[in-house]
């Protein structure tokens, strides 16, 4: 596939390894989100070396070592006794960057490696020798390593690069000959990891989600246990956890009634998922009352496969795929509705700060609002002088009237208004009627059809390279 979406994290890899002086870096994220291909097209423009550290004891690990620098170098295979010995020879290299990738693997079979680096760079390496990559998928072992005053390495990264999921201004370059409405639906299975999308392009959705997902040895069914076993002593509960926010439970209470602990007893558990593990994110409604936080997944692929894959895997090892599907089927439209608001949103943040169809938007903060009453509101982008509130549809037919006449009643319940006026928004797959188009341009209402939504992202989006 092609490089598609790291083009701000490239150039500002670009711009620190151009310094005349080392650099230590360091870039993490979960699997599978396109770091390796990162760090690969860099140490092809910058005479880098790419070392990628077994998963093995520090003997085989040096070794191995000693075997790709090598053949990378085109030398003799020098031992390394310690790392010390490794280390001294990546100086004396005529290289301008060293990439070390899965470096918690060196983390987890001797911790007394990142004492030794840090001995290096404070003594030699930060002033002589080629700038450091630290590249890894372990999130939380990555973090360990600077995150105290008594971290190896506190204090002493050059820049720090997180890697998260694409959003669908990403993905949806993957697919340059398919129509909005089927980017959008691959979108919402398959979320903004690159890697997964290997097994969707060319193929039918039905033949995606068949082959990705509905067979025992299917590239996917296990994906999301391989990342929570990668960083988890014991996946069991957090499984629990997702299953419910998959099955449409969201708010803390009705989590921890669910999944069956005590009150509080969720939250170091949510705040891995959150921030180690970037699964999931907490909302609070948009001018609304904090205290009625929300837990969604982050990424639309481990949505679906909380909602349509993990309870139905002893029906895919059992051969009934087409019984699986059938479910998928009859629920994928509500579920890639809910997605598509995420993919409006997008939108609304790419024309941030910008004018639209002659209306300026500008705002702080987007998302959701919602009450206690159960009243919900799909975007509320609020701002210093006006609140832009909206909804979203993925209907088959055009949104009529009164959706909006709707819209106009609940925004008046929005309780963090504090004066400002608020301009209505829609975003619809199928269109507008022509009494909402008309009442719409009557009160200068934004209005996105598909379209529209693709001209946005083709003007505000760069183009993958090559």
């Amino acid at each position: 596939m092609r490089f598609v979406d790291r083009l701000v994290e490239l150039e500002e890899l670009r711009r620190i390894f151009r310094s005349p002086k080392p650099s230590l870096v360091r870039v993490y994220g979960r699997r599978r989100l396109g770091k390796t291909e990162l760090l690969r097209k860099l140490c092809r423009e910058e005479r880098g070396l790419y070392l990628l550290f077994d998963e093995a004891d520090p003997p085989q690990q040096r070794e191995s070592l000693s075997r790709q620098v090598a053949t990378e170098t085109g030398g003799l295979m020098i031992p390394y006794p310690s790392w010390d010995a490794f280390l001294d020879h990546i100086r004396e290299l005529d290289r301008k960057l060293v990439v070390f990738d899965e470096f918690q693997r060196v983390l987890a079979s001797d911790p007394q490696a990142v004492s030794r680096l840090q001995h290096h760079w404070d003594s030699t390496l930060r002033e002589v020798g080629p700038s450091v990559v630290l590249c890894g998928s372990s999130v939380g072992m990555m973090q360990r390593v600077t995150a105290r005053r008594t971290a190896p390495l506190f204090g002493r990264l050059a820049a720090d690069l997180r890697l998260r999921p694409f959003g669908y201004s990403g993905v949806r370059l993957l697919y340059p000959k398919m129509v909005e409405e089927d980017r959008i639906r691959r979108y919402s299975v398959f979320g903004g990891t690159p890697y997964y999308h290997e097994f969707s392009v060319d193929r039918t959705l039905e033949e995606a989600v068949h082959d990705s997902f509905l067979s025992a040895t299917a590239p996917l069914i296990e994906e999301p246990q391989n990342l929570l076993r990668l960083e988890l002593q014991s996946p069991t509960r957090y499984n629990s956890i997702l299953f419910e926010i998959g099955q449409g439970t969201h708010d803390l209470r009705s989590l921890e009634s669910k999944v069956g602990v005590k009150r509080g007893g969720l939250g170091p558990y949510l705040e891995t998922l959150r921030h180690e593990l970037d699964l999931v994110r907490m909302e609070d409604p948009v001018c609304g009352i904090k205290k009625q936080a929300r837990y969604v997944f982050d990424d639309p692929f481990f949505a679906f496969y909380y909602r349509f894959v993990f309870e139905n895997r002893h029906l895919i090892e059992l051969g009934r795929s087409a019984q699986v599907w059938q479910r998928v089927e009859k629920q994928l439209d509500e579920f890639v509705g809910f997605q598509f608001e995420r993919v409006a949103r997008e939108a609304l943040v790419l024309l941030n700060g910008s004018t639209h169809a002659g209306v300026p938007i500008d705002f702080d903060e987007i998302g959701r609002w919602w009450n206690r009453p159960g009243e919900e509101i799909d975007i509320v982008a609020a701002g210093k002088t006006e609140v832009l509130a909206g909804e979203v549809t993925w209907s088959r037919s055009p949104m009529e009237l009164d959706v909006l006449r709707r819209l106009e009643i609940k925004v008046k319940q929005i309780e963090r208004l504090r004066g400002r006026p608020v301009r209505l928004a829609f975003v619809s797959r199928s269109g507008f009627d022509s009494k909402l188009a008309s009442e719409a341009a009557r009160q200068q209402a934004l209005l996105f059809d598909l379209p529209g939504l693709a001209q946005v992202f083709n003007q505000r989006y760069a183009k993958p390279e090559p």
